[in-house]
């Protein structure tokens, strides 16, 4: 006979519904995210985070070397000053009759290329610059000050658990009863017997060919932080009642 390999979260789901009318469910982060470095080949010069901190969406996580990008933006700057100079100069001579319209359109347009590039300088020095895009903690810190780093390189592991999914596998006969917007108790046994409530935010509209399962996502706030991820939740989805048609 032919043996039919499941995930282990599949299994975990297919005993506890063997057991019981509760199935088991992971807890993962709304949002989690790995954060490389957006240039070529550079230095770290600073890592102003560690692993634990809590961390703020815009928040310095770490710094590049950056001194030739500093004197561009200086110098670009002072080039940008010098065409709005000439740029001024040749429009009056234009609207005194002194100068040529062909004179004072060149020196505009020169002005505003020498603006793109001190724009482009900017945006090069602001690549040296790590930033956390969203608030979270930091949960993997991949390099210190004095390495060097490649582009698409990871440097942090930042996760959100402010509100937090918990996913479950389960058997495709519930589809039928399911509805997102809908509200479950969810129990977390390795934080005590109170339920808390959770909404369905997501029904996978595939089956796993290898498990027979089809997988779902509840939502919820974790005010403090208390509920981790990774913690195992449960929930009875057979006494829920069936979804009405639409939405």
């Amino acid at each position: 006979m032919k043996r039919i390999l499941l995930p282990a979260l599949a299994l975990l789901t297919i005993c506890s519904a063997a057991s019981a009318e509760d199935v088991q469910g992971i807890v993962l982060p709304v949002k989690q995210v790995s954060i490389s470095s957006p240039v070529f080949q550079d230095t770290i010069t600073a890592v102003l985070v560690e692993e634990g901190d809590t961390v703020t969406e815009g928040q310095e996580l770490l710094k590049l070397r950056s001194e030739k990008e500093e004197l561009e933006v200086r110098r670009t700057q002072k080039v940008v000053e010098l065409s709005e100079f000439k740029a001024r100069g040749a429009q009056s001579l234009f609207d005194d009759k002194m100068g040529s319209r062909e004179k004072a359109l060149e020196e505009q347009a020169q002005l505003e290329v020498q603006r793109l590039v001190h724009q482009l300088a900017q945006v090069a020095l602001r690549e040296k610059t790590i930033r956390s895009p969203l608030s979270g903690i930091v949960v993997k810190k991949y390099k210190e000050t004095g390495e060097g780093v490649e582009r698409v390189e990871k440097l942090f592991d930042i996760v959100n658990i402010d509100q937090i999914y918990i996913q479950f596998y389960l058997d495709p006969k519930l589809m039928g009863s399911l509805k997102e917007g809908q509200k479950v108790q969810v129990r977390f046994p390795a934080l005590g017997p109170t339920p808390s409530t959770a909404s369905i935010t997501f029904i996978d509209p595939r089956i796993d060919a290898a498990s027979g399962l089809f997988r779902l996502k509840l939502q919820m706030e974790n005010p403090g932080h208390r509920i981790k991820a990774g913690t195992r939740g449960a929930a009875d989805f057979s006494t829920i009642q069936p979804a009405p048609p639409g939405r």
